[in-house]
């Protein structure tokens, strides 16, 4: 949390990529058993970890689509108790 306080004293919200990746091929076995992909699963959580650890709130949108027309998200990472200002950023998007 220290590190993101020192970010928080200089800036309303911090900005990244929603996932470290876009979505990966599934296999078909993982309809009966379920998916578990410790490598790939690491990366797409990659963003989202610290935030969700530190109780901070945070919004993303989608901002458009690789390649193989999967979507991309940005998100909004923000300062305890600043969901209005991350609404308004979403809103604005």
């Amino acid at each position: 949390m220290q590190i993101h306080n020192k970010i928080f004293a200089k800036a309303d919200v911090i900005v990244t990529p929603t996932t470290g990746m876009t979505a990966y091929s599934i296999s078909k076995n993982a309809l009966k058993t379920g998916e578990l992909d410790y490598v790939n699963g690491g990366t797409i959580i990659r963003y989202q970890i610290a935030g969700n650890f530190l109780g901070l709130p945070a919004i993303t949108v989608p901002v458009g689509y690789d390649k193989a027309g999967l979507p991309i998200g940005l998100q909004f990472i923000g300062k305890p108790w600043s969901e209005p200002t991350l609404m308004h950023l979403a809103f604005a998007m």
